[in-house]
């Protein structure tokens, strides 16, 4: 696939962006308690180093036997008042530990995706009624409690198999997948703050978002060629589907390739917008997993079309009625296709930890 080097990112400054918080009695009450409960589960007083959040197919396993954790504690989702969601291949869990140079670490081992909850959030008995994204965000307003100076998000991304320009090839190639790349920009359209559901404002009002942190995918780059990695690690832009818990809905498809994304996922956007919110975690940065390539054809071929492939600008000039979907992957196959990274970014995420 094309890659976009790190020093195109390097150019661009991280800026932190305060929110102004306005969010209901009990749902303040539901963070800090689960909080609460999660410090004294952690070996090591608060902030964490570094955390990292294992998306469909990164092994939890796998990683603790690189990183070679000590002290290590396992905390369920529902110990801490964490939703479990529907999806029961995601395991839900926190695990913490010590690297032997002493490095504070938590992993998030599978997320609860907003897909999993129902679209008005969850009324509950003690704290009121939840939103659906203060449920799918609420490890990250939990660590944020606890304090976090290196966030590290991965997740699976099917890969938009459609070239920007007429006669250029596809951009991944099945034979090389899975390709493991660094989450430069989200292309989702901006949130008014009053929709998203974590903070409240007047009608209209947007709040501004932090960036990856440019420094933190340098060093992860070269912890990956360190590792052996081979070629540059390529940057893409992301979009999260709104439309379905998987890659494979052909409006959300043609919605990624219209706005030139590179991916299609299911979580980072709107992560990365709670995050902005943050006050106790220090900087981020996103994985994706390119598991599987996401393609339109045509329903009705042209006999008029002289390139096989179709080009991003060609799907500009038509509707997402005239297309359908090439490939179907089963989340079995994205996962499957996720374990074939694991090594790799097993490898490259310990040096980096080592290297923060």
């Amino acid at each position: 696939m094309a890659i976009r080097p790190i020093g195109e990112w390097l150019r661009r400054k991280s800026e932190a962006i305060r929110v102004p918080e306005e969010r209901s009695p009990g749902y303040k009450r539901w963070v800090e308690n689960g909080a609460k409960i999660l410090r004294k589960e952690l070996p090591f007083e608060g902030p964490a180093d570094v955390s990292i959040t294992l998306g469909s197919g990164v092994s939890a396993d796998s990683l603790l036997s690189f990183m070679d954790l000590k002290d290590i504690r396992h905390i369920s989702y529902e110990d801490i008042g964490l939703p479990i969601g529907v999806n029961q291949n995601h395991k839900k869990e926190i695990i913490a530990g010590l690297t032997p140079e002493g490095k504070k670490v938590i992993l998030v081992n599978g997320r609860t995706h907003a897909y999993e909850l129902p679209e008005g959030g969850l009324k509950t008995r003690t704290w009121g009624n939840l939103g659906r994204m203060e449920l799918a965000t609420g490890y990250i307003a939990m660590l944020n409690e606890i304090g976090v100076e290196n966030m590290i998000l991965t997740c699976a991304a099917g890969g938009i198999n459609h070239p920007m320009k007429d006669g250029d090839p596809k951009p991944f190639d099945l034979d090389k997948l899975p390709v493991i790349s660094l989450i430069g920009a989200d292309l989702n359209d901006a949130y008014p703050s009053a929709n998203f559901g974590d903070y409240k404002s007047k009608r209209g009002d947007f709040f501004g978002l932090r960036d990856a942190d440019q420094d933190m995918m340098t060093i992860f780059g070269q912890s990956m060629t360190d590792t052996g990695e081979k070629g540059e690690i390529p940057v893409v832009y992301y979009i999260t589907s709104r439309t379905s818990p998987n890659f494979e809905d052909k409006g959300a498809v043609y919605d990624a390739a219209f706005k030139g994304g590179d991916v299609l996922g299911m979580s980072f956007s709107y992560e990365k917008e709670f995050i902005s919110g943050m006050n106790k975690i220090g900087r981020f940065m996103g994985i994706a997993v390119v598991t599987n390539p996401v393609e339109l054809d045509y329903i009705k071929e042209s006999p008029s079309r002289t390139f096989k492939s179709i080009s991003i600008n060609e799907i500009r000039q038509h509707k997402p009625q005239e297309f359908r979907l090439v490939f179907h992957a089963s989340d079995e196959e994205v996962r499957t296709m996720g374990k074939l990274a694991n090594e790799r970014l097993g490898k490259g995420l310990t040096q980096m930890v080592k290297s923060l």
